[in-house]
């Protein structure tokens, strides 16, 4: 299990005035929005293994009231993380727990974007691993599976997406704009703003690039927000906080997961 934890400059030198910049781009967002609503929903990857970063997140969530979609990878799963993870975050209704590959393994070649489910691995592997992640999600969580599937690096080709509907995968989650297109009948619920895995040198900078995706998102109707809590530390935990808090006061913005996504 490897999972890269480096922090973004961004969390390392915030901007004093985020909370200005950030509330000026959720109005901007909403103000474009189709008639000023906008859906909102938040997706924590690499989930499995209880940790304090993992409670901190639930907590912040929960006491925010607002709902979060864990995607979980099977592979690292097992009954008793599986009754900590639950114990921890509480509150059934308003986590959401879907299916993040099968065990989170790049088989890419050095040098080019990582996928666990890519060109470089045979069709009837990729199946093959799609269903004894879904098989072990259904067997361990039971009813709390939303059938769900986000792959790792947000990324996935079409030999994976076909095979997705007749395992029982109801939707798909990636990164706005990545390609193939899905399926007919297979929802994508893409993420447009990542709060932790910023690559971007220059914090202000960054901080403005990442509001950017935010307004885009919220404009758009249905905005995703990426977070990966093995990254999380106290400021851009502090920054989550004031992020649910801003978007908790405006009453254009509709929280939601995959599970009443799916109900739509």
């Amino acid at each position: 299990m490897i999972v890269s934890n480096n922090v973004s400059p961004l969390w390392q030198n915030l901007p004093p005035d985020h909370r200005e910049r950030l509330a000026l781009a959720v109005d901007k967002g909403l103000a474009l929005a189709p008639d000023g609503r906008a859906t909102v929903f938040f997706r924590a990857d690499d989930v499995a293994v209880p940790s304090n970063a993992f409670t901190a997140m639930a907590d912040a969530f929960r006491d925010a009231d607002a709902p979060l979609c864990m995607a979980v990878v099977p592979a690292w799963l097992t009954l008793s993380r599986w009754a900590a993870l639950r114990k921890t975050a509480g509150a059934p209704g308003l986590f959401c727990w879907c299916q993040h590959g099968w065990r989170h393994m790049n088989f890419e070649a050095p040098g080019t974007k990582k996928r666990e489910f890519g060109q470089a691995r045979p069709a009837r592997d990729k199946r093959q691993d799609l269903s004894k992640g879904f098989k072990r999600m259904a067997d361990i969580l039971g009813a709390d599976f939303t059938p769900v599937f986000t792959p790792p690096w947000n990324r996935c080709d079409g030999d994976s997406l076909a095979a997705m509907p007749s395992i029982g995968f109801k939707g798909i989650s990636r990164t706005v704009g990545a390609g193939p297109d899905a399926p007919e009948g297979l929802p994508d619920f893409p993420v447009r703003m990542d709060l932790h895995t910023r690559k971007e040198p220059d914090p202000s900078a960054s901080l403005d690039i990442m509001l950017k995706e935010l307004s885009d998102g919220l404009a758009s109707g249905l905005c995703g927000i990426m977070l990966h809590h093995q990254r999380m530390e106290s400021v851009s935990l502090g920054f989550l906080k004031v992020l649910l808090d801003e978007l908790g006061r405006r009453n254009g913005v509709q929280y939601a997961h995959f599970g009443t996504l799916l109900e739509r």
